[in-house]
């Protein structure tokens, strides 16, 4: 048994095709109203080709911005489901404690991550449920807080 291949389906290739048939469509109707009303061939012809022409890309260009959009509002969706998706994230105390420690081992001179490095320690310590490690984390609160106490950390203004 022979398993079918999938075509790739290209938006703009099937709104091309249905802008031509819906356009020629209503050429053939454009030109019976123009020439019904003005008598003229020539004119009924040139009105509706005219009319055609501009339509044909006005159409185009809807029926792609319609079909982006269609694609970001999914893409949207999607990403706000991954976004509200649970994580089961099963920490013991010994995870908690090696945090810290890699947290008291870090040697930087940039002044976010320090910041951040302290409030991850202070939350710690403020966490009762940490409560039989807290002199665990104090100890490398203590080591991180004197490998930087020398330092002159440059905090930019922010604008």
């Amino acid at each position: 048994m022979k398993l079918k291949k999938k075509k790739k389906k290209i938006e703009w290739k099937e709104s091309a095709v249905k802008s031509v048939i819906y356009r020629s469509i209503s050429l053939v109707l454009g030109t019976l109203t123009v020439y019904l009303i003005t008598g003229s061939i020539a004119i009924a012809t040139g009105a509706a080709l005219l009319t055609e022409a501009v339509q044909s890309v006005n159409y185009f260009v809807y029926e792609l911005t319609w079909s982006n959009i269609s694609r970001r509002k999914l893409e949207k969706k999607i990403i706000d489901r991954i976004k509200r998706r649970e994580i089961n994230l099963k920490l013991d105390f010994s995870s908690i404690k090696e945090l810290a420690y890699q947290l008291s081992q870090i040697d930087t001179f940039v002044p976010k991550l320090y910041i951040s490095t302290k409030r991850i320690f202070n939350n710690m310590l403020e966490n009762e449920e940490l409560k039989e490690i807290h002199d665990d984390i104090k100890t490398y609160k203590e080591s991180f807080e004197a490998a930087h106490s020398g330092r002159k950390l440059f905090f930019p203004k922010e604008k």
